[in-house]
């Protein structure tokens, strides 16, 4: 009977991923490596559950008196499932609770089920017929010992900012107890995606208001073409590369940075500019990458020499106010990179952990410093300060940090920090074990308090100085031998491109326009009494087709940057209940006009400010 209940079960898998039935197949023929028996036994009202054996340990994998309950119970508490909804089991067990999932939620419900054994998968395959509810529907399986490394994969797949708050988490009975360890690491990985997304979002509202301008304005300085590549080509790198932060602790060792000046490349973030100048610290760079960052904060006459790396979204009133060289890198937005695209050039990108410290950091790496110096970077409250003196404010308030996630410190057991700083903080743990593993690079953590950043050496300031800063590097000299990236002929065709930028605005208003009276003619048509098929497909044709017309452009993607909010309001709503055909037309109608409505008027908006921007540049 196992052996019927097992070949119906691959046959269904079969059908939707080959590859993993397959691997199953070879995984149950080889002799399993688990210290664990799986044993299966009846419950008192007749349900097949599991008992285990690890070690001295037994435990059952679902209720051995009452089992079909617990589970009835537990779906009645989850409550109802929205369309394209997530949810991810951890465990298995008898496939029970899996089963009653399927069973009560519509095929669209992305189930994600990870389990971290495989002889439970595999006695459960042979004893639980699963083939029907399977067979029609695509489960993400995730099996310890198969596939494990798919779960990122798949998880940033089914797991969008759009249906995140239908998003739910589940563990089976005595997972926890059984595969706590195997299991942890998932879903740390699963809530850290969750509140990247989060961030990243909130970054992007905030944002939006002056990104799109500040990509325009920008081109002025982007056309001097200075970029990161070029940066790399004159820097040495043979030596130490110091990064300040910020932090509060960098009002402790401030001072030993003037012994590193001209034998290590100091590069600060902006926060940091103005506590350095203060102590006659010039560094030799600074970034800066947010799109409404204060101008104050390097608003000083001996700061405007200073050279600036930026993201072409970065404000531009702090490149305005720049005499140094202005060097770029790519973060994402089309207009700038088809200037280097059309001319076969190369416009590096920097990763981009949420933090101007993390755009730093992966700069830094990029350049081809084999060892970096953390300095400032708390990522946490040291003396219940945020930051240092001297950067927001003369002297920094204390706050109350009573409250606050605690984590783990430098010099102390546990300091306390905000939930911004804690993703700033996995994404450097993350990175750092990147780069170590990738080039062996050194990462000395010189942040005399702060948080623990995992894979990093802690070493006083004053000492890894007297460590690796023995050479004399002029770092200024090299930084003034960048070339720009284009030539004059070259220069010309980039004029020509960004003077054809205004007209690709309007051509998207006038198509939003267009879209909105094919929205509305799909609406006439949803409110029929005979719903006309074939207009509705004639409608639908039109409105793709205009849809694509615009998206092909690239100041399209810039009136998409400043309207995430509306964007996501309309776009969130895919994921409501399901309605009838002509229902669902008229909401995609309401949905259409509205949504081309924003669009026509920040085409209008943006076609005027590229007008202003862009073709006085000659």
């Amino acid at each position: 009977m196992c052996e019927i209940i097992w070949n119906k079960n691959l046959k269904a898998m079969d059908k939707w991923y080959a590859p993993f039935a397959d691997k199953i197949q070879e995984k149950a023929e080889m002799e399993t490596d688990e210290d664990l028996e799986v044993i299966s036994e009846r419950s008192w009202d007749g349900e097949t559950i599991f008992r285990v054996k690890k070690g001295e340990r037994l435990l059952y994998l679902g209720g051995k008196r009452n089992a079909a309950e617990p589970v009835k119970m537990w779906r009645e508490r989850l409550g109802e499932f929205q369309k394209h909804a997530s949810v991810f089991l951890f465990g298995l067990g008898s496939g029970m609770y899996l089963k009653e999932l399927i069973r009560t939620t519509e095929e669209q419900v992305n189930i994600v089920a990870y389990e971290p054994s495989f002889a439970v998968f595999s006695k459960m395959l042979r004893e639980v017929d699963l083939s029907e509810e399977i067979k029609n529907r695509p489960i993400g399986f995730i099996v310890e010992g198969i596939n494990e490394k798919e779960f990122n994969p798949v998880m940033n797949k089914v797991l969008v900012y759009e249906n995140l708050k239908y998003f739910k988490e589940e563990v089976h009975p005595n997972y926890k107890e059984l595969y706590g360890v195997q299991i942890t690491p998932y879903i740390k990985s699963l809530f850290q995606r969750v509140e990247n997304m989060i961030v990243q979002y909130n970054t992007g509202r905030k944002m939006s208001v002056n990104l799109a301008k500040n990509v325009l304005s920008n081109m002025k300085y982007i056309l001097e073409g200075y970029n990161t590549k070029k940066l790399s080509e004159v820097i040495p790198h043979h030596g130490a590369a110091i990064l300040v932060s910020a932090g509060p602790s960098l009002n402790k060792n401030i001072q030993e940075l003037k012994k590193a000046k001209n034998k290590a490349f100091i590069l600060a973030v902006d926060t940091a500019v103005k506590p350095l100048l203060k102590e006659g610290i010039i560094p030799d760079a600074f970034i800066s990458i947010d799109a409404n960052k204060p101008l104050h904060l390097i608003e000083l006459e001996e700061a405007a020499d200073i050279p600036i790396i930026a993201p072409t979204s970065a404000r531009h009133s702090i490149l305005a106010h720049q005499r140094g060289k202005r060097i770029f890198y790519f973060d994402g937005y089309m207009i700038p990179y088809h200037i280097y695209f059309m001319n076969e050039k190369v416009f590096w990108d920097v990763a981009n952990g949420g933090s101007v410290a993390c755009a730093g950091f992966s700069l830094l790496y990029k350049m081809g410093f084999n060892t970096i110096i953390l300095v400032g970077q708390d990522l946490a409250y040291t003396g219940n300060k945020s930051h240092a003196d001297g950067t927001f404010q003369e002297v920094m308030p204390e706050e109350n940090t009573e409250k606050m996630l605690m984590v783990k410190g430098n010099y102390e057991n546990q300091v306390p920090t905000r939930s911004d700083f804690k993703i700033y903080l996995d994404w450097f743990q993350m990175y750092v074990e990147g780069v170590k593993k990738h080039r062996n690079v050194r990462v000395v953590n010189a942040t005399e308090g702060g948080a623990y950043i995992e894979g990093t050496e802690l070493s006083a300031l004053k000492e890894i100085i007297e460590e690796v800063c023995q050479e004399k590097i002029d770092f200024t000299y090299h930084i003034n031998q960048i070339k720009s990236e284009f030539t004059l002929e070259e220069h010309k065709s980039l004029i020509a491109y960004l003077h054809q930028i205004p007209s690709q605005f309007q051509e998207i208003g006038e198509n939003a326009k267009l879209l909105k009276k094919a929205y509305g003619k799909l609406a006439q048509i949803s409110q029929s009494k005979s719903l006309d098929k074939e207009a509705c497909f004639r409608q639908l044709k039109k409105i793709k087709k205009l849809t694509k017309d615009s998206q092909r452009k690239d100041a399209y993607q810039l009136i998409e940057a400043s309207m995430p909010v509306a964007e996501c309001i309309i776009r969130q709503e895919m994921y409501e209940e399901g309605r009838s055909l002509a229902a669902d037309l008229k909401e995609t109608a309401r949905k259409g006009i509205l949504y081309n409505d924003l669009v026509q008027e920040c085409a209008d908006l943006l076609k005027e400010y590229s007008k202003e921007v862009l073709l006085p540049l000659v």
